[in-house]
């Protein structure tokens, strides 16, 4: 087994928009999040997925009183990958297949992530 080291994170910023990184292993479908390790010398090829989506499912979690609601969306991409991640929710509820982009999004600890948005 080769253990890929990851020196890059799974989305980056591009002047056309944010983008997600998924990975294809010996010319299979790409996966997201990226593959970490691979079995001998298969090629492992990166494969930028976005600016934007389409909107295939989400849910509105309700953590209780004292915090706020937030969204998690499953997205499917180009080549036939489906990314989850946060939703930033907006005014109303986005629709199913509704266009969402990939956007900068920083977790409470200050860590640097990804989110949908409509």
């Amino acid at each position: 087994m080769k253990i890929i080291k990851r020196t890059e994170s799974p989305f980056r910023e591009t002047p056309g928009g944010m983008l997600l990184v998924a990975t294809s292993v010996a010319g299979q479908p790409p996966q997201f999040p990226p593959i970490e390790f691979v079995h001998n010398d298969q090629t492992v090829e990166a494969i930028e997925l976005g600016p934007t989506g389409s909107l295939y499912s989400f849910t509105i979690v309700h953590p209780g009183k004292e915090k706020q609601p937030y969204g998690l969306a499953m997205v499917d991409f180009g080549p036939g990958v489906r990314a989850f991640g946060r939703l930033l929710l907006g005014a109303r509820a986005p629709a199913i297949g509704s266009r969402l982009r990939v956007v900068p999004f920083a977790l409470p600890d200050g860590t640097p992530d990804y989110a949908f948005q409509e």
